[in-house]
């Protein structure tokens, strides 16, 4: 008798068979409501497929089978990605709706805390507001610990520990950050350190803005101590229960936690004190939601507009992919229930953890036979790491539904091999956030930990930082203001690469910077997904790569986030790649696409070389710009009045906008309701919920509470006054306005700004005439000369290109000589590099496969860099000379008639190209005479055996045998030849060699680059 399921298992199976005709109905709907042909055929695709996905959404909301929220999202979700694979298997140029992402809010802490102790807590307030006024009343500690609270909004207790102990010790030291008080904190919890360090032990630092009067009675008390030893250490813990002891028996008495008293304490602040702040923000005061503030050193940087002292060297080569055509391995959905199958028990109710062993060895068995993607190998992988210190499957049933499930959803179709660090990062952070709870959230981070740490050891995959609280993980805070951007931006000219290598950084800069797009959306940018208005563009999975998570498929609006010299420059890249090989936005000469790991790190290096801070990244761009929309969110809403204050006009100093279209951007992607602004920043970066965006990627946060504690009104009397020793001739001139008072506090704290660092220099942003020489690119050289004569088109070019008529002119004159002058014609007056026919052409053919050109640009590379060797220069002429007057239009190889002139070649070709690639053939060689055989062996001697072929067929007239002198040619195998080899074994016409025009189409261009250096009556043919 078949054992019966249990109730777990059977509401599993139910769901599953659910999600699927779900699924299944909605790709039918699909297919009934939207006629893809029809919009292929129509001339406004866009609009027809709008009115088409309107009545599919129509049908999905009045189905009975999506008519539960989750249950409609799923149909909406699985609608898009079905619409999605045929707008990219069609090819058709529209956009299309973005997925619906669902994410947990934070449980309200409003309801912690009732109205009975909301009101003792005010009164307490009142109390001890009064009591402080007293003549005879002198600050104690206590009262230090109430005005951070009430008076500078520290709610977390961990922090106002932390600087109850700093007080207590004499260590607390305040200092200004434009005009407003503030204090560095170590805070000693299990929370991320930031880029810090203390004795080389990574730190949690902290910046905590205070309020004036709080500053101002920290003053007073330690003022008032100096002769006296205060306590060593004072615990917020003991000093609250002395105060609730203290206050027990009378009106005014405290019945709650401390926990439920800083939460109390938000009322005070809000309703009394009039301290106005967004509902998230006080999530983040208390603690029930994080965000990170900067380091030091990167405060400096914003303060002083300084770079730090440089260490860091720029790479100039940028890899491209290698084959981009591949697409992304798509996971086996049933490998979760796989799993589950193997934890079910047996008809004995058991379940052998032997057996369950040797099913989970075999299921990874056939994952590796199947070339499975990283992500399913990955987690059965760690559930085998998990069997050897389990012993009960019950163990294991925990440790797989902690994590399957929601690993397996949030990875599939994600390239783990092409991965930064930045990356892993954005993705685990996703994951973890889809916890319910604090401990759901780490027991999920644990696991991810032990996962990535088997994929680090078993696959090689780069390794991170650990994400469970248990341990100290690294968190890259990092901010660049607008002057640090516009430096890096103007190093990024002095960059020694071609000038498509350095466009193909500014733009990833820009992107990066002004949109927020991580720089795997930014490689794998295609021209179509590009809007033809380029006001917007589409981050979608293609063959180049997928997006991190579902969240992560948006519309990018490049109108309204680019300045008008950006939109300038986004265009004309646009233009000039439409023009050239390759359909993405940025990619090599060949048209290849940029590989996402080497072009950041480049743009990496130059971030840390031009700003001198060696913990900013890449990511630090996209880090930027969430921070700067967040901030241009607080500094424009009009809620706030910030009264002229200093640091309101600085902070939009580090914004790229001006307050008109700062407005407009806001106004364009935000709502009016205040609570739905964290849900519109979240959507500009692609996140499932505002906890990832704040967590890891807003870090102003802090002086943006410090401005508004600037303008709260502490109600003081005429008491407070004589508290704060405040002339009396100045009362009546302060009156009752909160920012007179606070800038006459201020004024009495004499606070020292946050110093500058001794070894520092100022940013240059400005955009000077660079002194070098512009470097241009073959590609730059056939777009300007294909169209010489085409007036409009070749100025268009020469803007484009920022070229200037005598380059272009030498340009011009050089390609004519290749096609005029007697040392490029044979002894028949006939061209040697274009056909009898061809009196117009100035270029040569590119090489017909993409492989074979990624090696022109790598001969390009290297030439440069031999040629900055002065005693090199005249071999490397001399190659180009030889090559252009030894070569013929119709044959892929070099003649050769000399073996010195030979020798001297390979040289210099063997610091160009691999030389496993060079074929050399040898004539003549066993009729030569032996002194003509002894000049050629050390040529022979330069390339392996299996290089060389000789070529021995004597030449026989009248019966005798001719003394021959050896001639040699040299060619390039391409870089398919293999390929093309195996093609051709089994045709009519097998071939033994594939080889290519690479040497003479690089020296052709060279040539016109540079032959006005080449004296061509001194090389003869």
């Amino acid at each position: 008798m078949a054992q019966r399921k249990s109730a777990i298992d059977q509401r599993s199976e139910n769901r599953h068979k659910e999600t699927s005709k779900r699924k299944n109905l909605s790709k039918r709907l699909v297919k009934e409501s939207i006629d893809f042909d029809q919009i292929i055929a129509s001339s406004d695709p866009q609009t027809i497929f709008n009115a088409m996905w309107e009545q599919l959404d129509k049908r999905l909301s009045e189905n009975k089978h999506f008519q539960g929220y989750l249950s409609y999202v799923e149909g909406y979700n699985e609608a898009v990605n079905c619409c999605q694979n045929y707008i990219e298997d069609k090819d058709i140029a529209i956009g299309f709706p973005k997925l619906i992402v669902t994410s947990y809010r934070p449980k309200s802490f409003r309801n912690k805390v009732t109205f009975s102790e909301k009101k003792q807590i005010l009164d307490f307030y009142l109390y001890w507001m009064d009591s402080i006024a007293s003549k005879a009343y002198e600050i104690t500690i206590t009262d230090l610990m109430l005005s951070l609270i009430f008076h500078s909004a520290i709610l977390r207790k961990p922090v106002l520990q932390t600087i109850i102990s700093c007080i207590s010790d004499k260590s607390l030291t305040i200092e200004s950050i434009f005009e407003l008080p503030v204090v560095t904190l170590i805070i000693d919890d299990d929370s991320y350190h930031t880029n810090t360090y203390s004795n080389s032990k990574a730190v949690h630092e902290v910046k905590v803005f205070l309020s004036p009067l709080t500053s101002y009675l920290i003053k007073l008390y330690v003022k008032g101590n100096e002769t006296r030893k205060l306590k060593s250490s004072t615990d917020v813990q003991n000093l609250y229960q002395m105060l609730k002891m203290t206050k027990s028996l009378s009106q005014n008495h405290l019945s709650m936690t401390l926990e439920e008293f800083l939460i109390g304490a938000v009322y005070v602040l809000e309703d009394y004190l009039f301290l106005d702040l967004p509902e998230h923000t006080w999530y983040l005061l208390l603690g029930l939601e994080t965000t990170y503030g900067l380091s030091i050193a990167n405060w400096q940087s914003l303060i002083f507009s300084i770079s730090h002292k440089p260490t860091t060297k720029i790479a100039i080569n940028i890899e491209c992919h290698k084959d981009v055509a591949v697409e992304p391995k798509k996971g086996n959905p049933t490998i979760t229930v796989e799993i589950a199958k193997l934890l079910k028990t047996t008809k004995d109710g058991k379940t052998s953890m032997a057996r369950f062993t040797i099913g989970l060895k075999q299921l990874y068995e056939r994952l590796l036979t199947n070339n499975a993607p990283l992500s399913e190998l990955a987690i059965v992988g760690w559930l085998l790491t998990k069997t050897v210190t389990s012993k009960k499957v019950s163990s294991m049933r925990t440790h797989s539904g902690g994590i399957t499930n929601r690993w397996l959803s949030l990875t599939q179709g994600v390239a783990f091999e092409d991965h930064t660090e930045e990356d892993y990062i954005q993705l685990y952070s996703e994951l973890i956030e889809l916890g319910k709870s604090k401990d759901a959230q780490n027991a999920i981070a644990t696991n991810i930990d032990e996962i990535h740490a088997y994929l680090v050891n078993h696959h090689g995959i780069e390794p991170i930082a650990p994400f469970s609280s248990t341990k100290r993980a690294h968190h890259r805070t990092g901010y660049l203001s607008e002057t640090m951007f516009q430096a890096i931006l103007n190093n990024a000219d002095n960059l020694e690469m071609t000038k498509d290598e350095i466009e193909a950084v500014k733009l990833a800069l820009i992107l990066g910077q002004r949109c927020g797009l991580r720089i795997g959306e930014i490689v794998k940018i295609r021209l179509k997904d590009v809007a033809i208005t380029s006001a917007y563009l589409e981050v979608r999975n293609n063959k180049y790569g997928n997006n991190k998570t579902g969240s992560a498929l948006r519309r990018t609006l490049l109108e309204q986030l680019l300045t008008n010299s950006e939109m300038s420059f986004f265009k004309r890249v646009e233009l000039r790649r439409s023009k050239s090989k390759g359909d993405t936005l940025i990619a090599n000469q060949a048209g290849m696409a940029y590989r996402a790991s080497d072009l950041s790190k480049t743009i990496s290096q130059l971030i840390k070389t031009t700003t001198g801070l060696s913990h900013l990244t890449t990511h630090h761009l996209r880090h930027s710009f969430l921070t700067n929309f967040q901030l241009m969110s607080f500094l424009y809403d009009k809620a706030n009045a910030f009264n002229g204050h200093q640091c309101s006009q600085t902070l939009k100093d580090l914004l790229p906008y001006d307050e008109d279209k700062s407005c407009k951007i806001l106004a364009y992607i935000e709502t009016s309701l205040q609570y739905k602004k964290i849900y519109a920043l979240a959507g500009v970066a692609g996140h499932a919920s505002p906890s990832t965006t704040f967590d890891s990627y807003v870090h102003l946060t802090d002086i943006q509470i410090g401005l508004l504690l600037w303008h709260m009104d502490y109600q003081l009397t005429a008491k407070h006054y004589k508290l704060l020793s405040v002339p009396r001739r100045r009362e009546k001139l302060l009156g009752a306005t909160p920012t007179a008072i606070n800038y006459y506090l201020l004024n009495k704290l004499k606070l020292k700004p946050l110093p500058k660092p001794k070894h520092s220099e100022l940013l240059k942003t400005e955009d000077k005439t660079s002194t070098k020489p512009k470097r241009y690119s073959f590609d730059e050289v056939r777009q300007t000369l294909e169209v010489h004569d085409k007036e409009e088109d070749f100025k268009e070019k020469m803007d484009i290109y920022k070229l200037d008529q005598n380059t272009f002119e030498i340009w011009l004159n050089n390609a004519q000589q290749l096609q005029d002058h007697p040392s490029f014609k044979t002894i028949h007056g006939n061209s040697r590099l274009f056909a009898p026919d061809d009196n117009m052409s100035l270029l040569p053919v590119f090489d017909r496969y993409v492989e074979d050109n990624n090696i022109l640009m790598q001969m390009t590379n290297k030439f440069r860099d031999l040629y900055k060797i002065e005693k090199r220069r005249e071999s490397m002429l001399q190659f180009i000379a030889h090559t252009l007057m030894n070569s013929q239009y119709h044959k892929n190889h070099i003649s050769f008639d000399q073996a010195l002139d030979l020798y001297s070649y390979i040289q210099v070709l063997g610091q160009l190209v691999f030389k496993k690639n060079i074929n050399l053939k040898i004539y003549h060689y066993a009729q030569a005479s032996d002194d003509d055989k002894e000049q050629w062996k050390p040529v022979m001697k330069l390339l392996a055996s299996s290089q060389i072929k000789k070529c021995n067929v004597a030449d026989k007239l009248n019966g005798k045998i001719y003394k021959k002198q050896i001639r040699a040619e040299l060619s390039l195998s391409s870089q398919t030849e293999q390929t093309r080899l195996n093609n051709r074994e089994k045709s009519n016409l097998p071939i033994k060699q594939w080889t290519v025009r690479t040497l003479q189409i690089f020296c052709h261009y060279a040539f016109i680059m540079i032959g006005q250096r080449i004296n061509l009556g001194d090389h003869k043919p």
